[in-house]
């Protein structure tokens, strides 16, 4: 079999090995790591260059990919694939750890300079915690959701700083939420996150971890005010909420007594309740971290749709977890480069760079419509202006990235990427 390209040639790389220039270090240190068997041909770089073309590329099927493009000599040989037996990758996603994947995916997230969000950046790290399914073949038993059908979950930690997936974990449909933030809780972030995630114990549990968090909570829950506080908003965000209010309370029926912070309001005819152990942010601050909450669940959809992880490569726990770090570490690789691009642009024509957005004290939302649905609708639209700029991964985009994959990156393909 020839020697497959390396990641990143001296002088004239292609878009797909200037996509993985950041990881190389990394696969190379693990790969040199791994013990060779005497007739090993394939090796833990080679798999993994494999796994993240397929996600790149958008491809749908990681057999057709291999039997019908990859053995057959259609792809280019500039992409630094090895020809494999399908039988052999699939082996290999016995062979190699997930912790091989996640020795990449970790220092990516410390090594990379991914764009920060200038308005979130004075209130601390800020992770959305959410669960979404996967549907998945009958025969997965340990993939337990109902009686008669089969599910997992992936529990994931989405940094809402730099708008990125720092973490996850993978487990059945019927796995618990809270039992997942126990196991990802970190010290010195706050943990935002919907009505599942609301009890008690896991509040109390989350402040002795030295962690925060902002909840939505039931609203026919019985408590107590303690103290009102002063309302702060934005003279403009005044007319987008209705029946606001901001609170110390303490719940009838928590058995710790302790004393929260809830911030109440209407959109609509929804009803929205906060609870919060940080007293050190405004009224408008908290409404608007629990609005970027949506923000996970567009990432969400993104791997499942725009990367194809709705179809999964292996049926195993093991095999499925390196799948969602692939996937991960590929959605990285793209928002950086785009970023890198951006900035690139933004070097050669500075008349198009963007100015850093105010603190959200100072941030103006949008006037208010005049009936209360469309007031939540423009709310949540100003916020996702705010970060596709920098952050989001557009179809046209990928598009483009996937075609030229294989292609010399030069000034032109410079150029097409940086114009999308």
């Amino acid at each position: 079999m020839p020697t497959p390209a390396p990641f990143v040639t001296a002088e004239q790389p292609t878009v797909f090995q200037k996509l993985l220039e950041p990881v190389e270090d990394f696969v190379k240190e693990q790969n040199q790591r791994l013990p060779k068997h005497h007739n090993q041909k394939y090796d833990y770089a080679d798999f993994f260059r494999l796994l993240l073309y397929y996600f790149a590329s958008g491809t749908t099927s990681l057999k057709l990919l291999i039997q019908t493009r990859l053995n057959t000599g259609l792809l280019p040989p500039e992409l630094g694939l090895r020809p494999v037996p399908y039988s052999t990758c699939q082996e290999a996603f016995e062979r190699f750890s997930p912790r091989l994947f996640q020795a990449v995916f970790q220092p990516l997230l410390s090594t990379i300079s991914f764009k920060a969000v200038p308005e979130l950046a004075t209130l601390g790290t800020l992770y959305c915690i959410d669960g979404s399914l996967f549907p998945v073949i009958s025969s997965m038993l340990w993939a337990e959701y109902t009686s008669k059908h089969q599910a997992l979950k992936l529990h994931l930690c989405f940094e809402l700083n730099r708008m990125i997936p720092v973490d996850f974990w993978v487990g059945s449909g019927n796995s618990s939420e809270r039992e997942a933030l126990r196991t990802l809780l970190a010290a010195g972030v706050t943990y935002i996150a919907d009505r599942g995630y609301m009890s008690f114990q896991l509040c109390r549990e989350v402040c002795q971890a030295h962690a925060h968090f902002i909840f939505r909570t039931k609203t026919n829950l019985v408590f107590t005010v303690v103290e009102s506080l002063p309302v702060s908003l934005p003279a403009a965000a005044h007319g987008l909420f209705a029946q606001l209010t901001d609170e110390l309370i303490r719940y009838d029926h928590d058995p710790h007594g302790a004393c929260y912070r809830l911030v109440r309001f209407t959109i609509g005819q929804q009803a929205y309740y906060l609870l919060t152990d940080r007293r050190d942010l405004t009224t408008f601050q908290i409404i608007l971290l629990y609005a970027y909450r949506w923000q996970i669940e567009l990432l969400f959809r993104f791997l499942k749709r725009t990367l194809n992880g709705i179809h999964l490569i292996r049926h195993d726990a093991k095999g499925v977890t390196i799948q969602f770090y692939a996937m991960l570490i590929t959605a990285l690789l793209e928002l950086y480069l785009k970023q890198q691009l951006l900035d690139r642009r933004d070097a050669d024509d500075p008349g198009r760079q963007n100015t850093p957005a105010p603190a959200p004290e100072t941030t103006e939302p949008p006037p208010p419509a005049q009936s209360y649905r469309l007031r939540g609708v423009d709310f949540v639209s100003w916020l996702n202006q705010k970060v596709q700029h920098y952050w989001k991964i557009g179809i046209h985009w990928l598009t483009a990235l996937r075609d030229l994959l294989a292609c010399p990156f030069d000034e032109k393909a410079v150029g097409i990427l940086s114009k999308l």
